[in-house]
């Protein structure tokens, strides 16, 4: 999760609007490692998400001077950026974005033990999300792993925030559907 995170301070941003390269520098130094886990969640490979996270962070230099706050954090901009790319890269290789067909762990430069530990803590949870539909296991992730607010969430996925609440709700009610069956699968008979 990315409580921790450092927020980017709304001076940094003007100043990177007005087109100053060294307060754009500094918003790609607090944003990138969130946005690259984001996208190798989705990509599942490493090399894919450092292209397609610089990708990101060209197209942000090329519209930053666009940006306008309306309500959402330029980490959320940056994460709608980074969404429409991870669709147009599936879209070009034609494949659906299965979320099952993800690997166990996705190498994002992290410790691989504590994130083993993480996932183990998590009994399975994140395994679980990557499972549901597309659109529940997206706001799942975003809500839940990376934190995001429902109106980041609905900006990020072009979704209103009536869907988004309606595709957590559900989410989580699968969520807590099929982890009550996997423990009562694993309870012995009396």
């Amino acid at each position: 999760m990315t409580g921790d995170r450092e927020e980017v301070p709304k001076s940094v941003i003007c100043q990177a609007v007005d087109g100053d390269r060294w307060a754009y520098g500094k918003i790609f130094r607090l944003c990138y490692e969130d946005v690259f886990d984001y996208v190798i969640r989705r990509v599942g490979n490493r090399s894919d998400a450092e292209d397609l996270t610089m990708k990101v962070f060209v197209k942000g230099l090329e519209s930053i001077s666009r940006y306008e706050e309306r309500g959402f954090s330029v980490r959320a901009w940056f994460y709608r950026i980074a969404h429409n790319l991870v669709v147009d890269h599936f879209r070009v290789l034609k494949k659906d974005i299965d979320f099952a067909e993800l690997p166990e762990i996705a190498d994002g430069g992290k410790d691989v033990e504590s994130e083993l530990v993480r996932r183990e803590a998590g009994g399975g949870l994140y395994n679980e999300i990557r499972k549901k539909p597309t659109a529940q296991a997206e706001v799942l992730i975003l809500r839940f792993i990376e934190d995001m607010s429902v109106t980041e969430t609905a900006m990020i996925l072009d979704k209103k925030e009536a869907t988004v609440r309606a595709l957590q709700f559900k989410g989580v009610n699968n969520l807590k559907k099929r982890m009550t069956e996997k423990e009562a699968n694993l309870e012995p008979d009396g």
